[in-house]
């Protein structure tokens, strides 16, 4: 198979695995067969994408991560580096079946780096988890989840760069900050998950 020059030459790409030719894929990685990789997606050293998982625009996944079947991503994500995800809500060698949970991880939403994230759960639209969180419970759209479980502590504006205080309203989620450095691609995105909050 020609090799794409997007993709590093360390990197295996199995047979039927789509990758666009604006993303990047970093050294070491490993492409499983259909999986997809989308627009602007960058993947850094050592991502492990598995079959079928598809990686939304611009999303942007740091070193170290192993993406898993029934992860459900986004676009214009933030993975950090090795953060952890799950399959199989009860794992065991040996057995003869199990059960595939599903992960969502909703535009615009962020994983600080080293959180682990059990599966089953969903990441709402632009929230955000603070590095080395542990994640057994879905959080809301604009929450910031932070501790050991992790829970929403703040909520959080579209750039991610003012917290406030949890039940602030709709209308205080995209601020000055999020127009001056968000694309207006992102901040559409975002205006649309902001309108859909109660």
């Amino acid at each position: 198979m020609e090799r794409m020059s997007n993709v590093h030459p360390s990197t295996v790409v199995e047979k039927g695995a789509m990758v666009d030719p604006s993303a990047r894929v970093w050294h070491f990685g490993h492409l499983r067969e259909g999986s997809r990789i989308d627009a602007l997606v960058s993947l850094g050293r050592d991502v492990y994408v598995d079959k079928d998982v598809h990686i939304g625009r611009g999303t942007r996944v740091q070193n170290g991560v192993s993406l898993y079947t029934g992860l459900e991503i986004g676009q214009w994500c933030f993975i950090g580096p090795h953060a952890i995800f799950t399959n199989d809500p009860y794992p065991r060698a040996g057995k003869k079946d199990w059960t595939l949970k599903t992960t969502l991880l909703k535009d615009g939403m962020s994983i600080g780096a080293g959180c682990v994230i059990r599966c089953g759960i969903t990441v709402g639209e632009f929230a955000m988890l603070g590095a080395g969180a542990i994640l057994t419970k879905s959080v809301p759209p604009f929450h910031l989840a932070t501790g050991f479980p992790a829970k929403p502590t703040k909520m959080v504006c579209a750039c991610g760069d003012t917290q406030l205080p949890l039940g602030s309203p709709a209308k205080e989620l995209i601020r000055p900050c999020c127009r001056a450095s968000l694309s207006e691609e992102v901040l559409e995105i975002a205006e649309k998950a902001r309108k859909k909050l109660k």
